[in-house]
């Protein structure tokens, strides 16, 4: 089954609406044509395990690169690849706030 991605979080989309639209859709189209395992092991996303971050249920929370200039954060609900967050700064991916 492939990815299903949630855009809702009222941060990722500010960031979405302001920042290289056209770069993020296309990293998005290409997730959701991808199964899990394929995400997990895709090595241009770089997907990685926060340590510092949980969800608001104690899911772990992952970052994963849009573009050479963005990382994203996102958590996942059973299909659903929930995208929380956009980070310019790479850093600031891995901090608490």
């Amino acid at each position: 089954m492939n990815i299903i991605l949630d855009l809702n979080s009222p941060v990722f989309q500010k960031d979405l609406f302001s920042e290289e639209a056209f770069s993020l859709l296309n990293t998005f189209k290409k997730i959701s044509k991808m199964s899990w395992d394929e995400l997990y092991k895709d090595n241009g996303l770089k997907w990685e395990l926060i340590y510092s971050k949980k969800g608001k249920n104690r899911e772990n929370i992952y970052s994963f690169r849009i573009n050479k200039k963005f990382r994203a954060t996102a958590l996942r609900e059973a299909d659903y690849l929930r995208i929380l967050s956009l980070h310019p700064n790479h850093d600031s991916t891995y901090n608490n706030s």
